[in-house]
């Protein structure tokens, strides 16, 4: 199993910052992985809410089942899927106070389909790639929750 983490400061309460990490029709909107999201029963999101969907993985398509793991709000989502032919991915999401702003941690685990040949394609290309997805994705929240970086025009 490859495990990726990744902290990121963001200049707004914790409570906003959770309220955009759970909000599943928002996920598009930063985490570059995530095409759609699908199938969601109900809002706010649950203990044990299942969900689906479909993420973009090295220029390919992929259909995920999720559900919520663990929910401890304004603090705390985990979640846990499966993607055909036997992937598994785990995330969990931590906010905390920090200063004026939030410190957001996100921990992503996670096995490709097809043991040990599976294994090999993610040393060889995809693990570096999903390190600067998940960065991606976590400054893209950032930006999201703080607007749009003031820009110097002198």
């Amino acid at each position: 199993m490859v495990r990726i983490e990744r902290t990121i400061q963001i200049n707004r309460g914790p409570e906003e910052v959770f309220d955009l990490l759970t909000d599943l029709d928002r996920l598009p909107d930063w985490a570059t992985v995530v095409v759609e999201t699908s199938d969601v029963p109900h809002r706010p999101i649950r203990n044990g809410t299942t969900f689906r969907q479909t993420l973009r993985v090295a220029g390919r398509s992929l259909e995920t089942e999720w559900h919520v793991a663990e929910l401890e709000p304004p603090r705390h989502v985990a979640y846990k899927a499966t993607a055909p032919g036997g992937g598994q991915l785990a995330m969990k999401q931590t906010v905390a106070p920090a200063g004026d702003g939030s410190q957001v941690e996100l921990e992503l685990d996670y096995d490709l389909p097809g043991g040990f040949l599976g294994e090999l394609v993610n040393r060889a290309f995809l693990e570096r790639r999903n390190e600067r997805e998940v960065e991606h994705s976590l400054h893209n929240l950032k930006e999201l929750l703080e607007g749009s970086p003031t820009r110097d025009t002198a």
